[in-house]
């Protein structure tokens, strides 16, 4: 089993160069980021997972899946939609513009469907590339979500070791 790696990101940086794909800039998404941000670490995550777990792939089906995932094109809280009815409606919404946009295999929109498995929980992963974007999403989510907090985390624990320092420094100059 090998994947061809220059082959995955040949389509996937095709994408990203696109014009329409560089419109994802605009849309916010988890913590900072934004939606182009968010599918290239997604996508580039569903590769590694690939080959970390032994996979034969179809290499251009995962790069545009993974890519195309969040191509809803709209500010979740201008559409006001909860949480919730994003995270339900939203891959009918990236399908429906990425098939306008670019012109997606019944795979790849499957793929797309079923990456926020288990929330979409009648839509499940049919494939090793979904199975490996719906897993790739959430691992990348949750490290957009955290990453903020572990940030701010480093920033208290160098003030305590600044004081604890300074602490021992008079110590060390009072006796």
């Amino acid at each position: 089993m090998t994947n061809d790696k220059a082959l995955f990101y040949k389509v996937l940086n095709q994408l990203i160069e696109d014009a329409k794909v560089q419109k994802l800039k605009e849309f916010p998404q988890h913590h900072g980021s934004n939606a182009l941000r968010h599918c290239i670490a997604v996508a580039k995550r569903s590769f590694e997972l690939a080959e970390k777990f032994r996979w034969d792939i179809d290499e251009r089906e995962l790069a545009r899946s993974a890519m195309l995932h969040d191509y809803y094109l709209y500010r979740i809280k201008e559409e006001g939609l909860s949480p919730y009815r994003h995270g339900t409606s939203h891959p009918v919404v990236a399908i429906r513009n990425a098939d306008r946009d670019f012109g997606l295999s019944a795979r790849e929109m499957s793929d797309i469907r079923s990456h926020m498995w288990p929330l979409t929980f009648w839509h499940p992963p049919r494939s090793k590339e979904a199975a490996l974007l719906c897993l790739a999403d959430k691992d990348i989510a949750i490290r957009e979500f955290v990453s903020p907090e572990i940030k701010r985390a480093g920033r208290i624990v160098k003030r305590i070791r600044k004081k604890n320092q300074e602490r021992k420094n008079r110590n060390e100059k009072d006796s």
